[in-house]
């Protein structure tokens, strides 16, 4: 038997039901435990350093008017 932790991201089935297929060398009795995943936010999955430059852009770029009214010429 295989000692080995077998984590998958699954969705329901349409009567609300998992489907798991489990590898014949790892057994015939598991512990099973059910978490809902959480969306990840797109800031979470940037790296600290990546997540810094964005915090210290976002603090350059606040509460400027001018340079709003610029910039919304090309984001819309």
């Amino acid at each position: 038997m295989r000692q080995v932790i077998l984590r998958e991201n699954l969705c329901v089935d349409e009567n609300h039901q998992l489907h798991i297929n489990v590898p014949a060398d790892m057994g015939d009795e598991f512990e099973v435990i059910v978490m809902p995943l959480q969306p990840q936010s797109p800031i979470s999955a940037l790296s600290d350093d990546e997540q810094f430059m964005l915090a210290a852009y976002s603090a350059v770029i606040d509460n400027d008017p001018e340079e709003d009214a610029i910039w919304e010429k090309y984001v819309k």
